[in-house]
């Protein structure tokens, strides 16, 4: 890209993280582009929160929605865990994914999988996180900075108001089947306490919402045993 080339983007409001075509995440830079989701500080925080639970176990660990795959690779590369699993619906994401699982050297511990949910998955894991999409379509766009809306992928951020909770209802049905340990999600402050009754409901046990650093509702966590 030329300068002007730049230029013009820049004034056209591309966040600047896609011109560079990398993103500062967790002390390592990873390689993004609009087929991924910009990575923000309060998923930073929810990795950190997770390393500080879980540094130096042997898990198994499964990233679903795993995007550019900022969160599977920085637990990995934090000695959470031995091996890990992403999955994505997005081939473009899963893409970029390879192509930091190649940059990081992560190659004999990280796979990645183009799967809808847990549609594709085999097995059980020790560990499952999900960034998912919880932006409800309507109800919640009004939140949502308008660059984002204009530049960011749709597929990784909205969901239909209509299907929203038996979407996620769905989700954490796919998720207690593969789970053997602890499962979080980054889910939306308006949502979080809603879907942490349904977990409870699913026999999740432990279940726990967690704030981020502005003290808003933000995560979940839950344990399932299978």
């Amino acid at each position: 890209m030329s300068v002007e080339d730049l230029k013009r983007s820049f004034i056209k409001g591309i966040p600047f993280a896609y011109l560079l075509g990398e993103a500062d995440f967790y002390h390592h830079k990873f390689f993004i582009n609009q087929s991924v989701l910009i990575p923000r500080q309060e998923t930073e925080f929810l990795v950190d929160l997770i390393i500080k639970e879980h540094r130096g176990k042997n898990l198994r660990i499964l990233d679903v929605g795993t995007g550019s795959g900022v969160i599977l690779l920085s637990l990995l590369l934090n000695q959470v865990g031995q091996t890990g699993i992403g999955v994505d619906i997005s081939e473009q994401a899963l893409e970029v994914a390879r192509s930091n699982i190649n940059h990081l050297g992560l190659c004999n511990r990280a796979l990645v999988i183009h799967s809808d949910r847990l549609t594709s998955v085999d097995g059980s894991f020790d560990l499952i996180v999900s960034n998912p999409p919880y932006i409800k379509l309507h109800e919640h766009k009004t939140l949502v900075h308008s660059k984002v809306n204009e530049f960011e992928p749709h597929e990784a951020l909205y969901l239909s108001d209509e299907f929203y909770d038996l979407w996620f209802e769905g989700l954490f049905i796919e998720i207690r089947s593969h789970l053997n340990g602890t499962f979080y999600m980054e889910g939306h402050e308006l949502e979080v306490e809603r879907q942490a009754k349904k977990l409870a409901e699913l026999g999740f046990t432990e279940v726990v919402i967690l704030k981020d650093l502005t003290g808003s509702p933000r995560f979940i966590k839950g344990s399932y045993k299978a």
